[in-house]
Parts: C-alpha cells; structure tokens; sequence
C-alpha cells in the first residue's frame, strides 16, 4: 500500500516512522463503526515536506476586511 503524508504529499517509505489517523467513515445501524485512516510523518521529521510553524508564529491571515463586520455590526 503507498501512504501518502496528509501534511506535505509526499510519499511515506516503508519502514518510515508514520503517525496514523483514524476517522469515523460512518456509524452503522447495528452501532459498529466503518473507519478510514490517514497517515502523517511524525512532528518534526526531516522527510516531511510540510511548512512547520514556530509556537509564536501564527498563520498569515492577511488584511481585515472591513466589510466582513463582526456580529450585529456588519455592513
């Protein structure tokens, strides 16, 4: 099977160290579950391709938008 990392796309080796998610496909009417799993590279490794950002460092969300308002003070 060829896992894909769901951070950077790139491809996981085999043998390489991979953290796996598991999502609820769906829950079925006898109470059992269908799961599907996604992979990663662990935090930090060196093979993954992804953008890591600093703990002080926060997304860049670009401009405001006065437009956007924010609850009952929108235009």
């Amino acid at each position: 099977m060829i896992m894909i990392c769901e951070r950077c796309y790139g491809r996981i080796s085999d043998g390489e160290e991979v953290v796996r998610l598991a999502h609820i496909a769906e829950a079925l009417p006898d109470g059992s579950m269908t799961w599907w799993y996604s992979y990663t590279h662990p935090a930090g490794a060196a093979t993954c391709g992804a953008t890591v950002l600093s703990g002080k460092e926060g997304p860049d969300t670009g401009e405001w938008n006065p437009a956007r308002g924010i609850g009952g003070g929108r235009a």
